[in-house]
């Protein structure tokens, strides 16, 4: 191997270190309470490590968020996926990810949230341009995106919050309501 490949092992690991100690560390206490020291004693990792790899708590979570958008949310920015199959796709994640959405959601709600507006709405942009023909920078289709986009994102926030009293797919049956509505200008 490498000095390189061992170098990215290395930065890699670092960095799931920390994901996974400050992510603990939410479940345990708000993320405004949470101290970078708290991160690194819980990752094992040294401070001016932390300091080399992120700016602060805040850089941290943003970049662990863009990981596991990476790693798990790669279908809701599907341009062949219809709108109602990306937020089948939402249910599924939350379900699958019970704790990390709740505590995404409930604690640092602005940021889960605005993640998946902007890939979900940018994955319904491209749907809905490839398959009505719709100009791509419509303020109308924006609105109806947004408009869309809140509502199914209230909802899920709601079932989180309700300790998911349906399961996802019942709660998608449920949803699809929205199926009927046109995004045809």
């Amino acid at each position: 191997m490498d000095n390189k490949t061992t170098e990215d092992l290395r930065v890699r690991r670092t960095h799931k270190l920390l994901y996974n100690a400050l992510l603990n560390l939410m479940e345990k206490q708000s993320f405004g309470n949470i101290t970078v020291k708290q991160i690194c004693d819980l990752a094992m990792v040294h401070r001016t490590t932390f300091y080399t790899h992120f700016q602060d708590k805040f850089d941290l979570l943003s970049r662990a968020m863009q990981q596991i958008a990476e790693e798990e949310f790669k279908g809701l920015v599907d341009a062949s996926f219809s709108p109602s199959d990306n937020f089948r796709e939402l249910f599924s994640l939350a379900m699958k990810h019970k704790k990390l959405f709740s505590i995404l959601l409930a604690e640092e709600r602005d940021s889960l949230r605005n993640l998946l507006r902007r890939e979900m709405g940018r994955g319904m942009k491209e749907y809905l341009v490839e398959h009505n023909s719709i100009e791509e920078n419509s303020i109308d289709m924006q609105i109806k995106i947004e408009a869309y986009l809140g509502a199914v994102l209230g909802v899920v926030t709601w079932w989180i919050e309700s300790k998911m009293p349906i399961d996802d797919e019942e709660l998608f049956k449920k949803m699809n309501i929205f199926s009927e509505w046109k995004f045809a200008e």
